[in-house]
């Protein structure tokens, strides 16, 4: 995949739900028999307070990479459509607090503009450094909400043509792969320098299982050809497609997040 391709898969995000109050019935003797039944209020969710041990920077967003490769890549057609419904950044948010119990986890809030932009009014699209890019929009988005780690959970390509999480399909009859390839990286919130890293793996990163499994170089399954889309639209209501991501997401952020998150036993003072 070409820089450019890089650059423009790391984007969109975020939607969140939110929950429902019934308003109190009205007083007996105000009671008509016409009277309309009480409706429901729908309630802003309360915005997040207090201290913020970690901080999620989710960036699996509503990208879906539907990927049809050629017998050489310059014949590789990409597409991609909005998943916003399966709300991936929700999904990531919640198992950075399942591997970090008893930790106050709050997510950070960025808009579309800012993750295109990378947090700098300018960006050289010719020039592209994971690395540092995904340090740089940590220092843009840490003001916003002070904490003691940031965790960004982000797209990465793995070993083959695959990129951030999709469906792909081989030439002359080849496989169809489901992926969701993700890279975790952990930041100092007082330094902002990065602590620790790991790709997002189902399993140990072994020489047999990168063979056996991981072969793509990160979470995959192999689909029946059936299953390749005919139109980028129609993935999202696509319930095979869905639950195989939301699973490979799971599994691979619950094996890879706690050793990540868990901090270094304190030497007791004498």
């Amino acid at each position: 995949m070409n820089v450019l391709a890089a650059v423009a898969m790391v984007s969109y995000a975020l939607l969140s739900p939110s929950g429902g109050q019934v308003q109190p019935a009205p007083k007996p003797e105000l009671v008509r028999p016409a009277a309309k039944k009480p409706t429901t209020v729908t309630p802003r969710r309360p915005a997040e307070a207090g201290p913020c041990q970690i901080g999620v920077i989710p960036i699996a967003g509503d990208l879906f990479m539907v990927e049809k490769f050629g017998p050489l890549k310059f014949l590789d057609k990409y597409t991609r459509t909005s998943v916003a419904a399966w709300a991936l950044d929700d999904l990531v948010v919640s198992r950075v607090r399942a591997a970090a119990p008893g930790s106050s986890v709050r997510r950070i809030p960025y808009t579309r503009e800012e993750l295109r932009s990378g947090g700098h009014q300018k960006q050289n699209p010719f020039f592209y450094r994971a690395a540092a890019d995904v340090k740089g929009f940590v220092q843009f988005l840490a003001p916003k909400i002070r904490c003691d780690r940031y965790v960004v959970v982000h797209r990465h390509g793995g070993t083959q043509r695959e990129y951030g999480i999709g469906i792909s399909q081989y030439p002359y009859g080849g496989p169809v792969h489901l992926f969701a390839m993700m890279f975790i990286r952990v930041y100092d919130g007082q330094t902002l320098e990065l602590t620790k890293e790991a790709p997002a793996l189902m399993t140990d990163d072994t020489y047999i299982e990168r063979m056996t499994h991981n072969f793509l170089g990160g979470p995959s399954t192999q689909l029946d050809r059936a299953m390749f889309p005919e139109k980028p639209a129609d993935v999202v209501n696509n319930p095979v497609l869905r639950e195989g991501v939301r699973t490979m997401l799971t599994k691979s952020l619950d094996k890879t997040l706690p050793s990540l998150l868990q901090q270094p036993a304190q030497t007791p003072s004498r």
